[in-house]
């Protein structure tokens, strides 16, 4: 089992409230839940970010309607400015 460890987070109001809209919206079970599982979607698209992409697709299953979401962080980082 890996070893756990404390850590303590300041929010300011308006995030603490985006925090908890995120845990009600993807019905998780605590806080540290939602962070945990934010997380493991930051790590997935900085891997996608270091191989050079800065664009997610997305579907609605539905319509078959795509958007296409740039995302800042990794595009100001690829860009050879």
């Amino acid at each position: 089992m890996s070893k756990k460890q404390r850590v303590i987070f300041t929010f300011d109001e308006r995030s603490l409230e985006s925090l908890k809209r995120i845990k009600d919206q993807g019905h998780f079970d605590s806080l540290a839940d939602t962070v945990r599982e934010s997380l493991r979607v930051s790590r997935a698209l900085q891997a996608q970010g270091e191989q050079g992409y800065t664009e997610v697709v997305v579907r609605n299953p539905k319509t078959k309607e795509e958007r296409v979401i740039i995302i800042p962080t990794f595009h100001s980082a690829s860009d050879p400015e």
